[in-house]
């Protein structure tokens, strides 16, 4: 085994993140595929049938996955190498208060200022200036906060699990 030969094809963990930037077509999606069940089952139901309606429920569905396929951002984050995952560590310190770690930060972090830090410098596609940034994240933000936290959530985890062989 070469070792040298080895670390010039090291590569860092990646992942990608898929964020829909149209929330209302979820919404719009969820309330025509509960139109959609339903119509099924009608239709099963009938000796006339229904097919049209539920012909007309699929196109809609088609429509909206089309819409929701054209609104939506994939992120890709790759990992830290280790030093620069330490020097984040370092820039974002945990909160004490009275001698005590704030609970929240109890994972040596401040946890409302690293997430967001972490996940802007996992970031390698697509290529996002600091308005781009706060557009998506800042206070008139684009991201509900649970995609915030998602988004976050794979940073973190890139950085902090191991790589496993699938076999």
């Amino acid at each position: 085994m070469d070792v040298k030969e080895l670390l010039k094809g090291a590569r860092l963990p990646e992942a990608q993140v898929s964020l829909c930037l149209r929330a209302d077509l979820v919404a719009e999606y969820e309330r025509v595929q509960s139109e959609h069940t339903k119509a099924q089952k009608t239709a099963g139901d009938s000796l006339a049938g229904s097919g049209g309606a539920v012909q007309a429920l699929d196109d809609r569905l088609a429509a909206l996955r089309e819409e929701m396929a054209a609104s939506t951002l994939t992120v890709t984050l790759r990992a830290l190498p280790s030093h620069r995952y330490q020097q984040l560590l370092d820039e974002h310190p945990p909160r004490i208060v009275d001698d005590v770690v704030e609970p929240r930060d109890r994972l040596g972090f401040n946890a409302d200022t690293f997430f967001l830090a972490l996940a802007r410098a996992c970031t390698i596609a697509p290529v996002l200036d600091d308005e781009d940034w706060q557009a998506l994240v800042g206070e008139d933000g684009k991201l509900t906060d649970g995609q915030v936290s998602k988004l976050c959530n794979a940073a973190y985890t890139l950085n902090r699990t191991g790589v496993d062989l699938p076999f």
